[in-house]
C-alpha cells in the first residue's frame, strides 16, 4: 500500500526554498545562444563589468561605436569614408597613401601627381619650385623677380646681363654697351660708337677711324686730319701735358 504523508506537516517550506533558489539562480552562466540569436531592444543595454567581450568571427556595428581608453588593432585595418583625427597621429613605420590619395594639412598639400604646396611655395610634378615671383627649375635655371639665371649661367637683371659665354665673359646693357673680356683685353664698347680697350701692354681709346694709343713706345694718335696751318700743339717736357701753342712764327 502507498505511503501516507503526515497531514500535520505543510509544504510551504519547500516552496520557499524553491523560490529562494530561483531568485538567486544564474542560468546565464555558461549559457549558449544558437541560431536564433539574442536580441536586446527597447533601449536595453548589455553591460560587462570587470569582464571582457571576445568575438571569434565578425563583430558588426551599425550605428556609432564609442570607445574610451586604449584601442589596440593587430593586423589589417580598413577604413572607408572620412576619418577625423583631433589628436596627435603617430606613425612609426611607412605611411602609404594609395589609389591617388591627396594629403592636406592646413596650407600644405601633397598631390598624387607628385606636386606639392607649402603655403605660397609650390612644387610641380616636374620638380619646378615656385614661390611668388621666385622660380627654381629642374634644368638648373632660376628666377627671382626681375633676376634670372639660365642653364648656361647667364645672369639677367632687367636690361643688364652678366654673360659668361659672350667673349670670355661680359656685362651687357640694353642700350648696346658692354664691358667684355676679349682676346685684345678688357673692352668697354658702345655698339656703333666708341671703345676703350686695356690689355697687358697697351691702352687705347677710339671712335671710328680715330684713336689714341698708349703703350711702351709712347702715345700715338691715329686718323688725325691734315691742315696747312702752322703747328700749334706743344708738349711740356716735364709734365708731358699737351698744350695749345700761342707762339707767333
Amino acid at each position: 500500500m502507498a505511503k501516507i504523508r503526515d497531514l500535520t506537516q505543510g509544504t510551504l517550506g519547500q516552496a520557499a526554498r524553491q523560490a529562494h533558489r530561483d531568485r538567486y539562480a544564474t542560468p546565464m552562466n555558461g549559457a549558449s545562444i544558437g541560431r536564433g540569436g539574442l536580441r536586446v531592444y527597447g533601449g536595453g543595454v548589455i553591460t560587462i563589468e570587470n569582464g571582457g567581450l571576445k568575438v571569434t568571427g565578425t563583430a558588426e556595428i551599425i550605428g556609432r561605436l564609442i570607445a574610451s581608453g586604449i584601442i589596440d588593432f593587430t593586423g589589417d585595418v580598413t577604413v572607408s569614408g572620412p576619418m577625423d583625427v583631433s589628436g596627435i597621429l603617430t606613425v612609426t613605420n611607412n605611411l602609404i597613401i594609395a589609389s591617388g590619395g591627396k594629403i592636406t594639412a592646413g596650407s600644405i598639400e601633397l598631390n598624387p601627381d607628385g606636386s606639392a604646396k607649402f603655403g605660397s611655395l609650390t612644387i610641380s610634378p616636374a620638380g619646378k619650385i615656385t614661390s611668388g615671383s621666385a622660380e627654381i627649375n629642374p634644368d638648373g635655371s632660376v628666377k627671382f623677380g626681375a633676376l634670372t639665371i639660365d642653364t648656361a649661367g647667364k645672369v639677367t637683371a632687367g636690361g643688364v646681363s652678366l654673360d659668361p659665354n659672350y667673349f670670355d665673359g661680359s656685362v651687357r646693357f640694353s642700350n648696346g654697351t658692354y664691358l667684355a673680356a676679349t682676346p685684345n683685353g678688357a673692352q668697354l664698347v658702345k655698339a656703333g660708337g666708341g671703345a676703350v680697350t686695356v690689355s697687358a701692354a697697351q691702352a687705347d681709346m677710339g671712335a671710328g677711324a680715330y684713336a689714341v694709343i698708349v703703350n711702351g713706345n709712347g702715345v700715338s694718335m691715329l686718323g688725325l686730319p691734315t691742315t696747312p696751318n702752322k703747328p700749334n700743339l706743344y708738349m711740356d717736357p716735364v709734365t708731358k701735358v699737351l698744350k695749345v701753342s700761342t707762339a707767333v712764327f
